[in-house]
């Protein structure tokens, strides 16, 4: 726990998050997506950047928009960190969330109404599943010491700090 990354409604990275934090920039922007048209609230605090624009495209088709964002925040604080030399048995990760996967569940139900079950893609439990963005950096990482996902809802955060803090703890 020693580098830093993120991504948010005020920045794609901690140097850009962190000057829009400091100048009192808000990251509350109205919902243009198809899928808010009928809220009642159509303004929220979303990611300024897609983070698939920094996955390849293999990544892309793989991953929910909650795990690449994981895993764009975790490859900035890996190179943060100094790429440290661990070994893979000694590396856990641990990632807090709320949910998983909710944009994919949206897309494959619109899939499954409009074109049937054989146009789901394969990919989308592993999309879905709350866990999949603590599996999405343990593979980028090569974790073998564990993947942990709280899902406390708003404790997650602080759920994954004390798991985190545990294992180091044990060793």
């Amino acid at each position: 726990m020693t580098g830093l990354g993120v991504t948010t409604p005020l920045g794609g990275d901690v140097p850009s998050s962190w000057a829009a934090l400091l100048s009192g920039r808000s990251g509350v922007s109205r919902l243009d997506a198809p899928w808010a048209e009928q809220l009642p609230v159509r303004i929220a605090g979303g990611m300024c950047e897609d983070p698939a624009a920094r996955l390849d495209r293999i990544q892309r088709r793989r991953l929910d928009r909650s795990q690449a964002a994981a895993v764009v925040a975790a490859r900035e604080a890996w190179a943060d960190a100094g790429r440290p030399q661990v070994e893979a048995e000694r590396l856990a990760v641990v990632v807090g969330t709320g949910i998983g996967g909710g944009l994919t569940l949206l897309e494959q139900d619109d899939r499954l109404e409009k074109r049937g079950p054989r146009a789901i893609s394969p990919y989308t439990v592993p999309m879905l599943m709350p866990n999949g963005s603590a599996a999405a950096v343990g593979l980028l990482l090569g974790a073998r010491a564990g993947t942990h996902a709280p899902t406390s809802a708003c404790a997650s955060g602080a759920e994954a700090l004390a798991v985190g803090t545990l294992l180091i703890r044990s060793g």
